[in-house]
């Protein structure tokens, strides 16, 4: 079975839907031993229009959803809270989450999945928790070193031409399945979940993907 995680790194609900698939691997993998699930970050711009410099996050969504941004941000902050995570949208920096897919790609070249998943954890703790700037190479280099991966992957994530086309054919491949919204979990390209779901729900979707192999 193939779960693709459609998911951008300046995303709080991906942050948090994140947190809760991880018990629902561990679940299904305690139930089904036998069974492996391949797993793979893929790319999603929540916010394509952004360009230019990178500013403080609060005036960016101010700017973007008005007035409610604030109150917009704290249920957000709360809902973190109550998975474990530091979700300070008083630092964070607004900016450009394309070189930060770069190295999320480079790093599944690198090492798959589990160099992947390291990637990701380090770029949303450096945007969400560390008011860091992910649009940066120096930030970056410092993830990269964080995360454990070879000195190689930060040189092909900025500089890789590769790498930059298959973010792109990523992003081409989610529009063409019509995600518009992430986090989305997508089984074996044929069945899917949107949202930072309850982990029970995404344990119903590992199995409802064992239950339904590709091609049947």
């Amino acid at each position: 079975m193939k779960l693709e995680i459609f998911s951008d790194v300046a995303c709080p609900w991906c942050y948090i839907g994140k947190t809760k698939l991880e018990p629902a691997l561990d679940a299904y993998a305690a139930a089904h031993p036998e069974e492996q699930v391949e797993l793979r970050y893929r790319p999603f711009l929540l916010q394509p229009d952004m360009t230019g410099p990178s500013r403080p996050e609060l005036e960016y969504l101010t700017e973007k959803f008005g007035p409610q941004a604030a109150a917009m941000t704290d249920s957000v902050s709360r809902a973190g809270a109550e998975v474990g995570l530091d979700l300070n949208f008083d630092t964070a920096i607004a900016a450009s989450t394309r070189p930060a897919h770069q190295l999320i790609e480079a790093a599944w070249v690198s090492g798959g999945y589990p160099a992947q998943r390291r990637a990701a954890d380090e770029l949303f703790a450096s945007h969400f928790a560390r008011g860091e700037d992910i649009a940066d190479p120096g930030v970056l280099g410092a993830v990269a070193d964080r995360a454990g991966l070879p000195s190689h992957v930060l040189e092909q994530a900025l500089s890789e031409p590769a790498v930059a086309a298959a973010v792109e054919d990523s992003l081409v491949e989610a529009a063409q399945l019509g995600i518009q919204a992430v986090p989305t979990f997508v089984v074996d390209r044929r069945i899917a979940v949107q949202g930072a779901q309850p982990t029970h729900t995404l344990l119903a979707l590992l199995e409802k993907g064992a239950e339904q192999p590709a091609g049947s």
